[in-house]
């Protein structure tokens, strides 16, 4: 091969046609052999290697309308004609371990006229452009030809679900948007792929303008474009396609009644491929779990964990101005500030093990806990009907739920102690893996543990495990008292748990309120309603305690209160959003846009009459299918799942057997800058590659996913942040099928 690879040609409509070109791509090593096998930010020589082509595209003498040429064997009117215009986008879609990478590129075709329906169109690819082939053609049947302009949940849909959510836009790089008013009443069908049977069930109707985009979370232009609804209703299990006359089709989705249970799967193993000290143990877990398990004593060989005092309220954490948990590997073992905070003797722990890791790293530390809230979330709110027990984690078949067992690995993780006292978690290695240092020890981390201990006895009471809910009860009255008993109660200091806080008292309360629903002992009532409470997306999973309640509720007007503010909040915070943005988005993260915390409309579903309960789960659908497809890169925002999703991130799995990174994990998708340079801190360099030009060029900022493996500010994530809302959603959609 000796040019640009031409990929492939889709319809976008009657008027335009697309053509894929790639000028070269990365191969990692992924067969699980050499230094580097299983092992997180480990890289050999060989890992990656750039294959590029031949000659890379030629884009100026591309997008040269005069030189290409499109004919009909069978549409006669059509005859030899040149496009109107070509149009162009361009992209890195991954890069080597230099951070260099080669392009891919969208040619966009506006025909001279209209293509008909069942007619072949063959297109003459220029000589002189560096493509690797001269001719492609295509036949415009609508329903067949799968167009980028229609967006569904590529997933599927719930028969629960009265009406589907479905766009037609399409960005055309510098061409700008197409415009589809012209096609405003044309009718949308639903076609049956096994039976071929036709249905009409909509037409293509405006929904917002692009200048709408100001409205979506953090003023962010999601699309891009003008966006037109094909919105149907169907429920009817099977495997279908929706097509738009004049258009085409979507790809394939199903109707079915369990079309959540993959997504909820996925987003369980993205958790478990989260955990430290897992063994490789394939004919149980596959693919391999991130290595090496930082088990003390154990692996790496001689790896020690050593007690400290040090903890954020420590002074001279905040005056460090980094992410101090990652300090101890960017120094010299002895200058590290926590080597210098070992306690007397140099104590060690060598029982700390699990958890879930910060990010492609290994510090876990007491932001995490959202992680365990979330998780049991749905289990609770659902009444624990999510008891699937062979997901695909380690725990599986062991008769206690996965989901109870994710979330167990963390809340056992954050009982590391000193003597009674909570530490606050456990930093990065040194450079060589040889030391992590245990953080001090804190009544917030006590607080924590209450909390923690007392959501998982609540889970454990839903399961009917009397043994674990009796354990974890103990667990969280221990921590609770202990924290009580505290000089610094920390009742007003805050903790960081993923893009919010909560302070000292927040996770008192939800501790009380938790134990009162699991022993029934009115003294933890009336401690979680003395306190004043107010309902906010960092503090949803107290309200959730009492509105599920089993015990007597013995404050009937906070009762309602509560119940009137859950609906209040939730309208605010998410629900007002969604007619007011293109995208039809409830989710309302200003920075990270894959994130979906639509905890609160989640518990208004609960306490909805019928009527309000399928209002919120068509905004609940909406939202989760945004991420399952519904958005300009008709791709699923998570690792693994489904037909066409992110296949690399700043994530564990490279070079263990098996392709791509590890599976159910959603990357940040990020565009900051953290570190100026040529380094992974800066996502400039990516986008330095884009055209049109990223900044003003119009691109879609759903678009920001690169499949790549080595950029920490865009391809790296935390589950507390882009993660634990989505697990919710997913397993809560997946519940109440």
């Amino acid at each position: 091969m000796t040019a640009s690879k031409f990929i492939t040609i889709k319809v976008i409509d009657k008027d335009y046609l697309m053509l894929h070109f790639r000028d070269g791509e990365v191969h990692y090593r992924d067969n699980g052999t050499g230094p580097s096998a299983y092992l997180g930010h480990s890289f050999a020589e060989g890992d990656d290697t750039t294959v590029v082509f031949g000659e890379r595209l030629r884009v100026s003498e591309a997008q040269k309308a005069g030189l290409w040429t499109v004919t009909s064997p069978d549409d006669k009117s059509f005859g030899k004609a040149q496009p109107l215009a070509v149009w162009r986008k361009s992209k890195p879609m991954n890069f080597d371990h230099t951070l260099s990478s080669e392009l891919d590129h969208w040619l966009f075709l506006r025909l001279p006229q209209s293509m008909k329906q069942g007619c072949t169109y063959q297109v003459t690819i220029p000589s002189g452009i560096g493509a690797d082939k001269t001719q492609a053609s295509i036949r415009f049947d609508i329903w067949n030809n799968l167009s980028e302009a229609i967006h569904v949940n590529i997933i599927g849909y719930s028969p629960l679900e009265t009406k589907h959510a479905a766009d037609l836009y399409q960005w055309l790089g510098d061409g700008g948007q197409r415009d589809y008013k012209s096609l405003e009443g044309k009718g949308v069908w639903l076609y049956n792929v096994n039976s071929k049977k036709k249905q009409k069930v909509g037409t293509v109707k405006f929904w917002q303008p692009a200048s709408a985009s100001a409205n979506e979370a953090g003023g962010k232009s999601l699309i891009g474009t003008d966006v037109w609804n094909i919105d149907f209703s169907a429920s009817k299990p099977g495997c279908y396609r929706l097509v738009v006359e004049d258009v085409g089709c979507s790809m394939d989705f199903e109707i079915g009644g369990d079309i959540y249970y993959e997504p909820y799967r996925y987003s369980v193993r993205g958790y478990y491929y989260m955990r430290l000290g897992e063994p490789i143990d394939p004919a149980h877990v596959n693919p391999i779990p991130r290595q090496p398990q930082f088990i003390p004593e154990t692996d790496p060989k001689g790896f020690t964990v050593y007690k400290t005092d040090f903890h954020p309220w420590s002074p001279g954490w905040r005056e460090l101005h980094t992410d101090v948990w990652d300090e101890p590997h960017f120094k010299q073992l002895k200058a590290s500030i926590f080597w210098q905070h070992r306690l007397p003797g140099n104590p060690v722990n060598t029982e700390v093990k699990g958890g879930h890791s910060d990010a492609f790293d290994w510090d876990r530390h007491l932001a995490h806990v959202s992680n365990i809230y979330d998780m049991l979330l749905p289990y609770i709110l659902s009444g624990g009907k999510l008891n699937e027990d062979a997901l695909g984690i380690r725990e599986s078949g062991n008769g206690i739920p996965d989901l109870i067992d994710e979330a167990r690995n963390e809340v056992d993780f954050f009982s590391i102690r000193d003597g009674e006292a909570y530490s606050q978690g456990v930093t990065n290695p040194c450079a060589d893996w040889s030391v992590m240092f245990q953080a001090g020890c804190t009544t917030m981390a006590a607080w924590a543990n209450a909390a923690n201990c007392a959501m998982l006895a609540e889970a454990f009471r839903l399961n009917k495990n009397d043994s674990l809910r009796q354990y974890y009860t103990a667990e969280a009255i221990k921590a609770f008292r202990f924290a009580e008993r505290q000089e610094n109660q920390q009742l007003d200091d805050r903790q960081d748990i993923g893009s919010m806080q909560m302070r000292g008292r927040d996770f008192r309360q939800m501790a009380a309120a938790y134990l009162y629903n699991v022993t029934g002992d009115e003294q933890w009532e009336q401690l979680f309603a003395k306190e004043d409470y107010q309902v906010s997306i960092a503090t949803v999973w107290t309200a959730a305690a009492y509105i599920v309640c089993p015990q007597p509720r013995h404050y009937a007007a906070l009762y309602q209160n509560l119940k009137a503010a859950i609906r209040a909040e939730a309208e605010k915070y998410n629900i007002s959003h969604v007619n007011q943005r293109p995208s039809r988005r409830a989710a309302n993260d200003r920075r990270w846009q894959v994130s979906q915390n639509l905890q609160l409309v989640m518990l208004a579903h609960y306490l909805g009459d019928k009527a309000q309960r399928k209002q919120l789960e068509h905004i609940m659908f909406t939202e989760a299918g945004w991420a399952l497809g519904r958005n300009p890169g008709n791709i699923v925002e998570m690792t693994g799942l489904g037909e066409r999703h992110i296949t690399d991130v700043y994530s564990t799995g490279r070079n263990d057997g098996a392709p791509g990174t590890h599976p159910g994990q959603t990357p940040f998708n990020g565009t900051e800058t953290w570190s100026p340079g040529h380094n992974g801190g800066d996502a400039r360099i990516i986008l330095a590659y884009c055209y049109p030009n990223w900044y003003n060029g119009g691109w879609p900022r759903q678009e920001s996913y690169f499949n790549q493996r080595y950029f920490w500010v865009n391809g790296e994530f935390t589950p507390r942040e882009t993660m634990r809302g989505k697990m919710a959603l997913l397993a809560y959609l997946y519940a109440i099928r």
